[in-house]
């Protein structure tokens, strides 16, 4: 199928296998199905940019969220939404028990107009902790962004409210 064969996509009406015991630090607690419906219905916010960062260096793409798929791998056999396109070079993998919510937060571009910017923040088991961003990614010019992928944003916004637990 063209993927390593730990990260072949899973089937769909596929149960999560999981277990209460904390595995590296990371809680199992977590409801993977409720996060993973959220990122299906993410896919309405279009070109998104994805950043993610840790204490020495910061990562960004330009995507969608169309192709994400869940699948089980790693030594631990962990589930992963998976988002890979080799046009662009993203291979993304995202802990699914390592993401605990995430919340809504518009913010100001740095663009001299200054138009809002509209972000999700993944969240980490560590409510503080974010693990990945997802902005709203301009249409064509800095800060155009059509209308209806602003109101697909604040429909996810309205149904799971402002800060969300998975």
């Amino acid at each position: 199928t063209g993927f390593a064969p730990a990260l072949r996509p899973a089937a769909r009406a596929a149960v999560s296998r999981r277990c209460t015991a904390p595995i590296g630090g990371v809680s199992m607690a977590a409801d993977t199905q409720k996060l993973k419906d959220f990122l299906d219905e993410a896919k309405a916010l279009g070109k998104v940019r994805l950043i993610a960062q840790n204490d020495a260096s910061v990562m960004e793409a330009i995507a969608t969220l169309d192709g994400v798929f869940y699948a089980t791998g790693g030594p631990k056999q962990l589930e992963y939404a998976n988002i890979i396109d080799p046009k662009i070079n993203l291979d993304l993998h995202l802990l699914l028990d390592g993401v605990g919510g995430c919340r809504f937060e518009q913010g100001v571009s740095r663009t001299p107009t200054r138009d809002p910017t509209y972000i999700v923040r993944m969240l980490g088991n560590d409510p503080d902790k974010v693990v990945l961003s997802i902005f709203l990614q301009w249409d064509k010019e800095p800060s155009d962004i059509s209308k209806e992928r602003v109101d697909a944003w604040g429909a996810l916004k309205e149904k799971y409210g402002e800060k969300v637990t998975f």
